[in-house]
């Protein structure tokens, strides 16, 4: 059963990989670099395009931040950069300018929330693997730096889906490849145009054995409340798949948005 289920999910992973979809499955593994062809965002700031891969080579141009460029082709040379070993892309640029770019300095993709753009890179500190995010507003950036559980994922947007105050939100959505790994998400919501990170959600399952499975049901949401977001936790364990031997426990409460911040504590324990 386990090893159906890792197949499974590894050949549905490996198709999202390389379908070039509004929603891409990102990773700091080889298999999700940057194609031949592809239009990829600069997420950071004068970025050097240099003319040969190397970080001695003389520099033709500074990209800004949110500037885009056209993959050529990845080079067989990389860089110590924010924690990885980083290759440099032969991009073209502008009018056919062709240059090298260190890979570690463009934007996995761009989103685009109420008008503003949000960018997208790794860094890793130690055994931690981060996510920056980058969005410009008049000129200017801000940064947000968020652990990741799970280094495979999509980034999705939406609206403000029922709650008062909010301009949108952003959702790190894991994509969980084997047992036990994290399938949960991070929400990040939009307020006044700064960015803020509210939850990390978990969902994670062995296949036969256990699951835990938590969800925000929003205002809009089929089961909403007007202004309210609901956390629901599950929690079961599998006795017996065969009859669908199954316990289950489920918990409810209702949060609000108020003041910047979600109250009460979703993560505070229910009473004994």
């Amino acid at each position: 059963m386990k090893a159906k289920f890792l197949i499974t999910a590894l050949t549905t992973l490996f198709t999202l990989l390389f379908t070039h979809a509004q929603n891409r499955i990102h990773c700091p593994q080889e298999e999700c670099s940057f194609q031949s062809g592809q239009k990829v965002y600069v997420f950071g700031n004068d970025v050097k395009l240099r003319t040969s891969p190397s970080a001695e080579s003389k520099v033709l141009e500074l990209l800004k931040i949110g500037e885009w460029v056209e993959i050529v082709e990845k080079t067989n040379f990389s860089w110590p950069y924010k924690g990885f070993d980083s290759p440099f892309y032969k991009v073209k640029y502008d009018d056919g300018v062709t240059g090298y770019v260190l890979g570690g300095l463009l934007s996995l993709e761009r989103k685009t929330l109420n008008g503003e753009n949000y960018y997208f890179a790794y860094s890793k500190e130690g055994d931690r693997i981060y996510l920056n995010i980058r969005n410009v507003m008049n000129g200017k950036y801000d940064e947000k730096k968020i652990s990741l559980s799970n280094s495979h994922f999509e980034i999705k947007t939406f609206d403000d889906k029922g709650i008062t105050g909010l301009d949108g939100m952003l959702y790190v959505d894991y994509f969980s490849e084997a047992c036990g790994e994290d399938g949960g998400g991070i929400y990040l919501f939009v307020q006044n145009g700064e960015l803020k990170d509210v939850a990390a959600l978990s969902q994670v399952s062995d296949a036969g054995v256990y699951f835990h499975a938590e969800q925000f049901i929003f205002p809009d949401d089929a089961g909403g409340l007007p202004d309210k977001i609901l956390f629901k936790k599950e929690q079961g364990e599998i006795f017996d798949e065969s009859t669908h031997w199954t316990k289950t426990t489920v918990e409810i409460r209702e949060l609000s948005w108020m003041d910047g911040q979600l109250v009460p504590d979703y993560r505070e324990s229910a009473p004994n």
